[in-house]
Parts: structure tokens; sequence; C-alpha cells
């Protein structure tokens, strides 16, 4: 048995969104593009962004805030585009309606994590018919750091003042596993979550 099938001293589970809690199903390699040809235009300086993140850290370098902001908004209207097309995880969604089968403490938080902005974040749970037993957020404007650095993390830590022991952050990727690692808080991949619910239902 692996530390996340037992969660008796944690009391702040933390999970990420997409790929973990629900599929989105927005265009990311489009937004890149868009997100990667307005920085070019904006600084004329040519730009080859691994990701988005990498994209908003060199605005934030530059300490162009309204410019970082102009770059949320259009993050968030490409995930919002078809946010009625997301695929809830259903393991995912079982596990947190009924922590209690899976000796999760009452007094047990629920945080997000996620890369995804507050009103994608926020949409998608009420989609999922979850976000009334979600307790805090933290999303891709709430940090100028971001996965796999562990501002998000910390920054839940420090909301409800726990130890990072007593936490545990789920993600779909390697990276979101970095992230605990870089936090110092336990992480596990979401396919040993959905094994989880699976082996409950088995044995039902």
């Amino acid at each position: 048995m692996n530390d996340l099938l037992s969660f008796k001293n944690k009391k702040v589970i933390v999970f990420d969104l997409d790929g973990t809690i629900v599929k989105l199903a927005a265009d990311w390699h489009s937004l890149k593009d868009v997100l990667a040809e307005r920085y070019s235009e904006y600084y004329q300086e040519e730009c080859q962004f691994r990701s988005i993140s990498a994209c908003l850290s060199n605005i934030i370098k530059r300490n162009d805030e309204e410019e970082l902001r102009k770059n949320f908004e259009i993050i968030r209207q490409y995930e919002l585009e078809n946010i009625r097309e997301n695929v809830p995880i259903e393991e995912s969604v079982f596990f947190i309606k009924n922590l209690s089968l899976f000796g999760v403490q009452k007094t047990t938080k629920l945080a997000v994590l996620s890369l995804n902005t507050r009103r994608t974040i926020i949409e998608s749970l009420k989609l999922a018919n979850i976000y009334e037993l979600i307790d805090f957020i933290v999303g891709r404007e709430d940090v100028r750091k971001w996965k796999p650095e562990p501002q998000g993390l910390l920054k839940i830590k420090e909301h409800f003042d726990v130890k990072k022991e007593e936490m545990v952050f789920i993600g779909d990727l390697d990276n979101d596993l970095l992230t605990g690692q870089n936090a110092g808080i336990d992480s596990f991949l979401v396919d040993e979550l959905i094994e989880l619910v699976k082996d409950l239902r088995r044995k039902s």
C-alpha cells in the first residue's frame, strides 16, 4: 500500500484541474502560437517559447503587469470557448464526492492548483457539480511563478496554515510531481487515484 492510499494525516488535498478533474477542450497549441505572436509584435523581439508559462514569465521579467493581464484575458477566452465540451474524469469526481469512503477526515480541506484561469476552474468545477466541495482555488492569475515552481502549493499551505506533510497534491503530469517535490509536499499521479476508486468499486 503506497502513501496515496492513506489520507489519515492529510488536512489538505490539492488537485490539478485539466487532466486530473476534467479534460478541457481548449486548443492549447493555437493559444500558445497567438501569445507568442503577440509577444513578438508587442516587444519587437523574436520568441520561441516552449510553453505558455514561459511566455508569461518573460512578460513578468519586463515588469509589464498591464500586458500580463491582457494575456490572461486571451487565455481565459480560449479556455472558455469550448468549456461545455469538457469531459469530467469520472473517478476523480466520485472521489471528491465520496471522501469518507477513502478514509478522508471530515475536516480535510480540498483545493485546486491549476495553470488555468480562475474563471475556467470555477466553471469547470460547476459543470462537474463539485464547485461547492472545493474550499480554495489558486489559478493562473493568482501567482507569478507557475508549476513546477512551488509558489502555488505554498500559497495553499499558507492559506490553510498547515504543515507540508499534512498536504498531498494530485496531478496528471510529471510536471505536477516535480511541483510537489519542489514544495516538499507529497505528490502523486491521478492514475493512482483512479485505480484507488476502481479498486473500491470492485470490492463493493
